[in-house]
């Protein structure tokens, strides 16, 4: 059996289900043939086109509209399409990434300093747990595990861990300036991804050669990945001609002519 193949423009259809149709022209008192590639009139209805997924959308003729004429090309923003918004999502799923970072440093950073300002209560409080725990026949330094890893917060001094807690949290102000970047599809973020990521990349080669472990190697992978995409498809630090080559991609791949080449026609479509 056949394998169904997906729609071309299934990000389109995506986006506009989630945030609706970009329509131009539904409100406007004139409808002339030089707008035909976008909204059209046809036995008393009016047809506007999706600008994003190329949806032929039926509407009444306003009674009152509220311009005098279809916005010329120059005044109208035009979502993004085709692989540019594809691009898109891919930042947001690397910026979802980055808020989960966020979280995670975050909530490290509180622990650290919940340690620094109460270590000897909480240093009691974890050895006589850990001595239920076992019973009584094995002492904390023994144990391993999630609750090892919070026993060995215990070596390191106050000030030590207040060091660290104003590190993680400088370092999830940071990733939370990726995030936010890169959800809104900003080119400083990406740059700014990429130099930090890179940076990073050498340490886990390092922490690599000291113990594999799966968590280690799935962190270390991903952020190669994520050097690779941003430098390769976003053309960052002049790799394939740069940001002069980006800017005509988009462009050409989500401009006006990307809207020219895809007009629609067959059924259920309106002549002009």
């Amino acid at each position: 059996m056949a394998r169904r193949k997906g729609p071309s423009n299934r990000y389109e259809l995506f986006t506009c289900a989630w945030e609706g149709h970009a329509l131009v022209g539904a409100d406007a008192a004139v409808i002339t043939a030089g707008d035909s590639l976008i909204v059209r009139e046809a036995d008393g209805v009016r047809w506007c086109r999706c600008l994003r997924c190329d949806a032929w959308m039926p509407a009444l003729v306003p009674d009152e509209p509220s311009i005098e004429r279809v916005p010329d090309r120059d005044e109208i923003d035009l979502p993004l399409r085709g692989p540019v918004l594809r691009d898109r999502y891919v930042l947001r799923l690397i910026a979802c990434d980055r808020a989960l970072h966020v979280i995670i440093l975050t909530l490290l950073a509180i622990a650290f300093l919940t340690f620094a300002w109460r270590d000897k209560a909480l240093h009691d409080d974890y050895q006589n747990l850990m001595n239920a725990l076992n019973g009584g026949g094995a002492t904390a330094s023994r144990v391993r595990g999630l609750l090892g890893y919070l026993g060995k917060a215990f070596h390191y001094s106050p000030t030590h861990l207040v060091v660290l807690a104003v590190i993680f949290f400088a370092f999830a102000g940071v990733e939370a300036l990726e995030a936010v970047g890169l959800w809104w599809n900003k080119r400083w973020a990406e740059y700014l991804t990429v130099v930090v990521t890179s940076l990073l990349i050498p340490y886990e080669i390092y922490e690599l050669t000291l113990k594999v472990s799966v968590l280690k190697v799935v962190a270390f992978v991903l952020n190669v990945l994520v050097v690779a995409y941003l430098l390769y498809a976003k053309r960052l630090f002049g790799v394939r001609g740069g940001h002069a080559a980006e800017a005509e991609r988009k462009r050409e791949l989500s401009g006006w002519k990307a809207l020219e080449d895809a007009q629609p026609a067959g059924v259920g479509v309106p002549t002009a």
